[in-house]
């Protein structure tokens, strides 16, 4: 019996496009959905950045709500999915070390990292602690919110 070296070259060659295709295929699938997550992200953060000059460290909360933070001068606003603002604040409101304060006496909690977020119907400060997720309302500090580390 003859081998034939032109039928097992060909046959190689194939094996070979048949995995280089699936490989771009496998990585086309796992990364096309994160590409496209992270554009809407940039359009919407592009969007509050052109109709709000001066907004500043745009940070994305989701709770609820999908919501976007950022920061004039002068104001903190709160804007939907859509780039709409819906909730304004005076930036001189802030205070995340009240907060800080606030969590440790209530919870005794250490290892406080606060930032700003939305609740079910109102701004909210975000407090991740060794205690779990705590959402404070944001002109009452009163709890929203409190996910105990290990509840899930």
């Amino acid at each position: 019996m003859k081998i034939n070296y032109k039928s097992i070259l060909i046959t190689v060659l194939l094996l070979i496009v048949l995995g280089v295709v699936f490989f771009v295929e496998t990585g086309m699938f796992i990364s096309g959905p994160q590409r496209k997550y992270e554009d809407d992200i940039r359009k919407i953060e592009t969007t509050i950045m052109k109709n709000y000059r001066g907004i500043k460290n745009i940070q994305r909360h989701v709770f609820y709500y999908t919501v976007y933070v950022g920061e004039n001068d002068k104001n903190i606003v709160w804007f939907n999915e859509l780039g709409e603002d819906i909730v304004t604040r005076k930036l001189k409101t802030k205070d995340f070390e009240k907060v800080e304060r606030t969590v440790e006496e209530r919870y005794h909690a250490k290892n406080i990292e606060v930032s700003l977020g939305y609740g079910y119907d109102n701004p909210v400060y975000v407090v991740e602690c060794d205690k779990g997720l705590i959402l404070l309302d944001y002109d009452t500090l009163k709890e929203v919110y409190y996910l105990k580390d290990g509840d899930v």
